[in-house]
C-alpha cells in the first residue's frame, strides 16, 4: 500500500514537471517568434534603399521598433511584474465601496485588483507580421510605424505607462540582449 501511494505521488510530481517544461517551452517559443519578427522588421528597415517615411530617416523607424522589442523582452523576463501591477495608493476612497480597497500600513488605500502593462499578446500578427512584410515590405514598415505613432495606439501608450508605473529595475534596458542591436 505504501508503494502505491508513493508511486501515485511520484506520478503527480512527474506530471507537474512535464507541464512546467511545456509551459516554459511555449513561453520561450512565443518570445522567440516576437524577437524574430521585430528583428526582421529592423533589418529590413535598415537595409532598405528607399526612405520609408519622407519626414524621418529609416534609422529612427528602426529605433522605434527596437524600443518595442526591448520592452517586449523585459515583459518576457518579468511576466509576473508586468501583468500584476497594483494601482497607486490613494489618501482616501471617498464614497467608494471599502471592500474594493486594501488599507496600507501608512493609512492610505489601494485598489485590490491589478492591471497589466504587457504587450506581447498583441504584437503578432496585429503589428508585426512576416507574411505582410514579404508581400510589400516598404508599405508594411510604414504602416506599422504610423500605427505605433498614433496617440491612441495601445502599444505606444502601454510602453509609456509601463515605464511610469513599474520600478526602474524592471524597465532597465541594459538588462536585455536586444540593446546590443546596432542601428547606425
Amino acid at each position: 500500500m505504501y508503494k502505491d501511494i508513493m508511486s501515485k505521488e511520484m506520478r503527480q510530481m512527474i506530471d507537474k514537471v512535464k507541464n512546467f517544461k511545456q509551459f516554459i517551452t511555449e513561453k520561450y517559443d512565443d518570445f522567440n517568434n516576437i524577437y524574430k519578427s521585430i528583428k526582421t522588421y529592423i533589418d529590413y528597415t535598415l537595409k532598405s534603399e528607399t526612405q520609408i517615411n519622407e519626414y524621418v530617416p529609416n534609422t529612427h523607424i528602426a529605433k522605434v521598433f527596437k524600443d518595442v522589442l526591448i520592452y517586449s523582452e523585459l515583459e518576457d523576463m518579468y511576466q509576473n511584474v508586468f501583468h500584476n501591477v497594483k494601482h497607486d495608493p490613494y489618501d482616501s476612497i471617498g464614497t467608494n465601496n471599502p471592500d474594493d480597497y486594501d488599507r496600507l500600513e501608512d493609512g492610505r488605500y489601494v485598489k485590490k485588483e491589478t492591471y497589466s502593462v504587457g504587450i506581447n499578446d498583441i504584437l503578432i500578427p496585429e503589428y508585426f507580421d512576416l507574411k505582410r512584410l514579404k508581400i510589400d515590405g516598404v508599405d508594411e514598415i510604414h504602416r506599422t510605424y504610423q500605427k505605433l505613432r498614433e496617440k491612441k495606439d495601445k502599444v505606444r501608450n502601454t510602453l509609456k505607462l509601463g515605464r511610469i508605473v513599474l520600478p526602474y529595475e524592471y524597465t532597465d534596458k541594459n538588462l536585455t540582449k536586444s540593446i546590443k542591436i546596432k542601428i547606425k
